[in-house]
């Protein structure tokens, strides 16, 4: 008898595991495409500021220029900026002296700065095409990027301390 409840136990868990293993290769294969909605959705996300804003017909066609000339501006310092982080990220190697070091941290924060400036000067364009009251929300949105784009998610905070502690 104690040799059949051995034999059910253990049938038990390789139903379970098995039934664990469809359940997550069942999700492995339905998430890509949560991700291409994704995507869909991100390539569509030039209409978020026009829609947020509510932007003319007109200031809708200056918006998707300026953000022609942006994404050109920025994609021809993509490569540099690449290089350069790769290099950034390799200076723990021991054979590296300290103005190598230094070199190679200015040319990665240089080409940093540049898509920064780049990109704050795209934002000074849109904020022109604005109304008064389009400014103002446009301020307001730009103000709450850092706290969105930077926020972790619970599950990784979890065991972090709050920052109302520190």
């Amino acid at each position: 008898m104690n040799e059949q409840r051995r034999i059910r136990f253990f049938l038990g868990i390789i139903v379970a595991l098995v039934a664990l293993n469809i359940g997550l290769l069942t999700w492995i294969w339905v998430r890509p495409a949560a991700t291409a909605e994704h995507r869909r959705n991100r390539a569509n996300s030039g209409t978020f500021l026009a829609d947020t804003l509510g932007f003319s017909p007109q200031q809708r066609q200056q918006l998707v220029s300026l953000q022609k000339a942006y994404f050109q501006q920025v994609e021809a310092r993509q490569k540099p900026l690449k290089q350069a982080r790769k290099a950034y990220f390799h200076l723990l190697d021991s054979s590296l002296t300290d103005t190598h070091r230094r070199e190679l941290v200015t040319a990665f924060h240089q080409q940093a700065a540049e898509i920064d400036l780049i990109t704050l000067t795209h934002f000074d364009r849109v904020a022109a095409i604005c109304t008064p009251e389009q400014r103002t929300l446009l301020n307001k949105l730009l103000g709450e990027l850092p706290s969105r784009a930077f926020r972790m998610p619970r599950s990784r905070r979890a065991g972090m301390v709050s920052d109302s502690v520190r």
